[in-house]
């Protein structure tokens, strides 16, 4: 439960209906954008768009304070991985239209439609800050630039935050936080970027069915 707990938080799925009627700790109203704030907007979305593939190590802080740490994968469009180290027994991999999370402990496969995660939003084959999602915050530091998102018509999943340094622009972490108010943060350690990514790494496995399993052919 602990392990997939953090998998929920992190990916942002629905939330249960017993929230539903409590208010949320995260603001769901639009940003005003100031010009200079579009400006800046406009250049993350030509920066992250240009990004065809990550390769990080990365390290993950829980809400219960909790750290895991492990490797993070991406390869536009629709693909990504992210492998814990041990003792955390997970591995998820994305290719296509889902999401697969495999407790290895547990022994337990569990399929997510990757459309219902904000991390999709990343796995975009063109990445545009359009309707799908709305700005909540934007912020400017020195050599740092912060913006939060959430999806429109899908705001209690939760709210992701994206973290980057600047000149040159680069993305650091991202931080989840979910409709309880709990959040994890994803930093992205030593990345590469736009390096041959082998396809293997998008392929899950399944252990139930002993061959090589295609994630997008449903549950």
């Amino acid at each position: 439960m602990r392990l997939f707990y953090s998998f929920l938080t992190l990916f942002l799925i629905c939330c249960p209906p017993v929230l539903a009627a409590k208010p949320l700790p995260y603001d769901t109203k639009p940003y005003r954008l100031t010009s200079e704030d579009k400006e800046e907007l406009t250049r993350i979305e030509k920066y992250l768009g240009s990004l065809r593939t990550i390769s990080s190590e990365f390290t993950q802080g829980a809400p219960n304070g909790d750290i895991s740490t492990g490797k993070f994968y991406l390869e536009r469009p629709g693909r990504l991985r992210m492998e814990y180290d041990a003792p955390m027994p997970v591995l998820m991999v994305a290719a296509g239209s889902d999401i697969v999370y495999y407790d290895k402990e547990l022994d337990q496969v569990t399929h997510i439609p990757l459309e219902d995660t904000l991390v999709g939003f990343l796995a975009r084959d063109t990445i545009k800050f359009d309707a799908a999602v709305t700005i909540t915050s934007f912020e400017r530091g020195s050599g740092t630039l912060r913006l939060s998102l959430i999806q429109t018509k899908r705001p209690r999943d939760g709210m992701l935050t994206l973290e980057f340094s600047d000149k040159p622009l680069l993305i650091r972490n991202m931080v989840v936080t979910d409709s309880a108010g709990q959040m994890t943060t994803v930093a992205l350690n030593n990345a590469r970027f736009d390096l041959p990514l082998s396809k293997d790494l998008f392929i899950f496995k399944d252990p139930h069915l002993g061959s090589k399993a295609g994630i997008n052919k449903g549950r």
